[in-house]
């Protein structure tokens, strides 16, 4: 009897143990992911606002005169939308948690978490630059009378 308890007894302790690490990886790897992703879906909505901007841009662009210095200004917005959308949509496509070991799944999120932080402030950035040449463009615009009241300040808010 004893020989048995000194058998399953350890056997236990190995099977509980595993189960208790493999329980704390898995803790640690959602909390982790959990934290990636709010970050993702905090800033995934802004794509319309950049989507919005450059529109605007554009609809500024189509009523200031050629030789306006606002022009390039415009462009400069519509190009850096762009840009901005491109990188969080690279992101989301590249976005794979490898299936190896916790160890690699976590540098991986880890470097993930840094990637994504840095799309967040690339679009946050180019929303808050934008945004200020939309609103100088729209007094110009309305300052000289070259599109109707109803259709200045169009920026998003």
């Amino acid at each position: 009897m004893k020989s048995i308890t000194y058998i399953f007894f350890p056997l236990l302790l190995l099977i509980f143990g595993c189960q208790s690490k493999n329980e704390k990886q898995k803790i640690e790897f959602d909390a982790l992911f959990a934290e990636v992703m709010k970050i993702h879906d905090d800033v995934m909505p802004e794509t319309n606002n950049l989507y919005k901007l450059k529109k605007f841009a554009q609809e500024n662009i189509d009523v200031l005169p050629d030789t306006s210095i606002y022009i390039s200004q415009l462009r400069d917005v519509q190009l850096n939308t762009e840009k901005a959308d491109e990188v969080m949509m690279e992101w989301m496509e590249e976005f794979s948690v490898p299936s190896s070991t916790h160890a690699d799944k976590m540098k991986y999120l880890r470097d993930e978490l840094v990637a994504i932080e840095e799309v967040r402030k690339t679009m946050l950035s180019v929303l808050f630059e934008g945004k200020k040449v939309i609103r100088s463009t729209d007094k110009y615009i309305k300052e000289n009378k070259l599109r109707g009241d109803a259709k200045t300040n169009l920026y998003p808010k």
